[in-house]
């Protein structure tokens, strides 16, 4: 079995920034936003602003990744098979998803004056993101399937000419 470790390192790198990112907007919206709300004003602004500054880091680095990533394995699976076209209007899709997605994050972790007001009503901005990245994972495990199931563009020949195993007769 051969390996191609390029690939795997640009999978991770591609899953890990997805998972801090989904991860941590449900935190958000599940855990910061509730607590907030019941901070006194003074603390609840000093609090957002804190994780605000240190969010939009890790939000701007995911980003990063995941479209750094997400072109390398594209590119690495249209030259490696003879994709359908679903495949590539799923991909479509996916991209102009991950763009609302970015979109929508930096917003809400910005120092603008959209971003603060969108902040406002972060509940609902944090779950129409939330919304749109379940989507996104969706279309994912779908171009995942299509993928594995496309035929290869050149396949290689066969590595063995072994008859296949048969089990002995008692």
């Amino acid at each position: 079995m051969e390996i191609d470790w390029l690939s795997v390192v640009f999978r991770w790198l591609h899953i890990l920034p997805a998972i801090i990112a989904v991860g941590g907007t449900i935190f958000m919206r599940a855990a910061l936003v509730p607590a907030l709300g019941e901070l006194p004003e003074a603390q609840r602004a000093s609090l957002h602003e804190a994780v605000r500054s240190r969010w939009s880091k890790w939000i701007m680095g995911a980003i990063t990744f995941l479209l750094l990533s997400g072109f390398f394995n594209f590119f690495t699976l249209t030259g490696k098979y003879k994709l359908p076209p679903v495949y590539q209007m799923l991909f479509g899709i996916k991209f102009l998803l991950a763009l609302a997605i970015f979109a929508l994050a930096s917003l809400l972790s910005g120092r603008t004056a959209l971003a603060q007001r969108m902040r406002a009503n972060a509940r609902t901005w944090l779950n129409l993101n939330i919304a749109l990245a379940v989507l996104l994972v969706c279309i994912s495990g779908v171009m995942r399937n299509i993928t594995m199931n496309a035929p290869l563009k050149n396949p290689p020949p066969p590595t063995s000419t072994a008859p296949a195993f048969e089990p002995a007769a008692n």
